[in-house]
Order: C-alpha cells, then structure tokens, then sequence
C-alpha cells in the first residue's frame, strides 16, 4: 500500500540559470543549506462517498531566515508525489522541460498537464474560498518506473509568483489525485458485518518505499532540504456527507475529530503538523466506511440473521435430540408389548388373531412382535413371505408361523410340539 502523503520539492535557480528541479518529498533549495522554511503549510484532503479519487488542497508560504529576504529568493518550486493526478485543471501541455528531465533518469511518463495556481488573502484561510487565480501555470508529470509495479507518481513544476513572497496572502494548489484510498484488508466475514471499509492516509515528509523511484530523486540533492518552520500548519481530511459516516480508526491519537465549520455536514480529522530539523514522516490514518440508510443497518441486520439462525439451529437441535428420545422410549414400549404378548417366547394366540382381520404388514407385525427367528420369502411366485417365531417352556416346543402375500398377513400357523 502506497501512503499518501504530501511533500514539496524547492530548486532555487539563479535568474540566468536553468532551472533544476528537486528530487524527493521534502523542501529543496538549489544550493546547500539553505537559509528560508515553507511555513505555514496546510495540507486539506477532501473524501466524498462513492468517489474513488481524492480532491487536495495545498496551500503554503514562506519563511525567510534571520538573513535572508522574500525578494531574493524568486525560484521555481517542485512538487513531488508518490500518488497520480487524474486530471489537469487548467489548459495547455505540460512543460517540455519538466518530462524530459524526468526520461533523462530513466523514468516512463505516463500523463502530463497543467494546473491551477490560486492566491488567497489571509482572511480567507479556513474558508471554502480558493482565492484568485495567478498568472503562472503549474506543470505536472505523472511517471513510473520502467519494468516495476511501484505505481504511479506525480513531479510537479511550480513556476515563481510574487504571491509566494506576499506575506499577507498564501498561495494555493488543488490536486485532483487517484492512489489516496485503499481498501481495508479484511475476512469476508468482516465485510459482510461492516461493509467495504477504506483507508486514507495523508501526510507530509514521506518519501515512500525506495522501490517508488521518489528516493532516489530526493537522495541526489539531500543537503538542500528545506524545513518546515515554526508556524501553525495542519494536516486536514475532510469526510462529506457526516450523516452516513463510520469513523473506526484514527491514527495517531493526537488527531482532533470534530464537525466542519466550513463546509455542512461535514465531518473534519486534524493533525498538527511539527517542526522538524530532519526528514520526518508525519501523517493520518483514518480508516472508515460510508453506509445507506437512516442508520447503519448492515451490522444490525447481519446481527438479527445470525441470532435468528443459531435459535433455529438450537431448537433443530434440541428437536433432533426429543424425537431421538421418543423413538427410543416408543421402541422399549414395542418390546414391552411384544413381551406381554407373548407365552413361552412366541406371540400368543389372542394377539396373533387380530392381524388377519386387519391386514397387518411386515413392518407392523416387526414392531410388535420384534425380528423373526427365521424369514423366509419365495421366489416363485413372488410376494410371499414367511415369518417364523420360535420358543420353548420345559419339554414344550413353540413355532408360530406367519404368511403373508403382498406385504398383508393372510394366514397363521401355530405348530406345538412334546
């Protein structure tokens, strides 16, 4: 799984230079050790339900050093990214300089376009309002690795507007991108009780796993990061459509979840964003799902099924084990009965005279007088069958012999021999 994070590349350029852009997802500067910081940063991912892509805000400033001025620091910046814009936003190709950097380094470009840059007052900040847009156009390049399944990745090209040094307004960028969801790993099981679940994971400082190609384009120019300073920058993941929202985990724990002040039923996550004198990762993860309905009925509904079914699967049960013990007791009360009906081992004569008249069958004379001693069935012609019960009393020989022809008692011997 690919995080998605957000970073920013800085190449400073002189003004009779070539720009060179910076290679990784922190801040770079042209030459080492630069003397400026990005500050303040927010970083605002917008999720609504049904929509697989992710709609980024981006807005920065900067932050000159103890020596340092605004005016002297007019450079392109450079975005990278390790997930892929879907769409441009603003008319035209995209740099030609900008792709064939990235084909110098062995790097596929699979789409390109231009951007929209906004410059947006300071007490629009926090607002639903982009701000106005500028008169440069960002470029964008999506690329990958030749030969790998790493993904795809965006290299961004933000040319110099004077808005940047403005230190009254901040400058924005809005990022349609695809990659920023993932679905949550699960059983069946789970995704039947809760539904597909999805997680976002927004971030800033995160270079991703080398096999991305990001690492390599920021370790060339490593001794040109540019910090983040120390001002009040926010991570932001925006939730539309609140009423329907499952919220299931939230990573870190620092994070703020509350209702949007901005936008109406809206639900907000917000981290804030440290300052740090090293590449450090930061981001939120927040696993969550969108349900149908007044309520989430899934976990309610799957909930009734499955009491229903072990109630049923317990009376089928106990019901099994009843009919087994009636059948055992109705066994005994037929061998009781055969018992008493009997002298000397054989059925006596009052019980054997009432089974021509009913037309008693074989199974019924089994049941009540138990299995023969011996059966005998004749095959020509067929039907006919002999039931013999045998038993003795002293010097007294007992043989009780049963027809019956078509499955029907139809005569009956009783054979007494001394």
């Amino acid at each position: 799984m690919i995080k998605s994070c957000v970073a920013l590349a800085a190449v400073v350029c002189a003004a009779v230079a070539t720009p060179v852009p910076g290679h990784g997802q922190v801040f770079l500067a042209s030459r080492p050790h630069p003397d400026f910081m990005i500050g303040p940063l927010f970083v605002v991912a917008s999720v609504s339900p049904g929509t697989p892509d992710v709609t980024v805000n981006l807005s920065w400033s900067l932050t000159t050093g103890p020596v340092t001025s605004k005016a002297n620091i007019e450079q392109d910046l450079y975005l990278l990214w390790p997930a892929e814009i879907v769409e441009a936003t603003a008319p035209g190709p995209a740099d030609p300089q900008l792709t064939r950097e990235l084909e110098r380094r062995g790097l596929s470009v699979v789409g390109s376009g231009r951007l929209v840059l906004r410059s947006r007052d300071r007490m629009q900040v926090g607002t639903a309002a982009l701000g106005e847009p500028v008169s440069v156009t960002p470029s964008f390049a999506n690329f990958t690795r030749p030969g790998s399944q790493s993904g795809v990745v965006t290299y961004i090209k933000i040319p110099w507007t004077s808005s940047m040094a403005d230190p009254i307004s901040i400058v924005t960028l809005v990022m349609p991108f695809r990659g920023l969801l993932v679905p949550k790993a699960g059983t069946w099981l789970e995704d039947l009780f809760w539904g597909r679940r999805q997680v976002l994971t927004a971030g800033f400082g995160d270079l991703g796993p080398p096999a991305l190609g990001l690492f390599a384009l920021y370790y060339e120019r490593r001794d040109r990061i540019v910090h983040l300073a120390r001002d009040y920058s926010l991570l932001i993941a925006n939730f539309g459509d609140s009423d329907h929202l499952k919220i299931e985990e939230i990573s870190p724990p620092t994070a703020v979840r509350r209702q949007s002040r901005v936008r109406a039923g809206g639900e907000v996550v917000a981290l804030t964003l440290l300052p740090s004198q090293d590449v450090a990762t930061q981001s939120l993860r927040v696993q969550y799902h969108y349900f149908t309905g007044r309520i989430n009925w899934r976990p309610i509904v799957i909930s009734a099924v499955i009491l229903l079914v072990t109630n049923f699967a317990g009376v089928f049960m106990l019901s099994t084990d009843v009919s087994r013990r009636i059948r055992r007791r109705r066994r005994a009360r037929r061998r009781f009965e055969a018992a008493a009906a009997s002298v000397n081992g054989v059925p006596s004569r009052d019980s054997l005279v009432t089974l021509i008249p009913a037309g008693t069958r074989y199974d019924e004379v089994v049941a009540r007088f138990g299995q023969p001693d011996e059966e005998h069935e004749r095959v020509t012609p067929p039907g006919r069958r002999t039931l013999l019960y045998r038993g003795g009393n002293g010097g007294e020989h007992h043989e009780v012999a049963i027809e019956l022809y078509d499955d029907r008692v139809r005569e009956i011997t009783c054979i007494t021999s001394r």
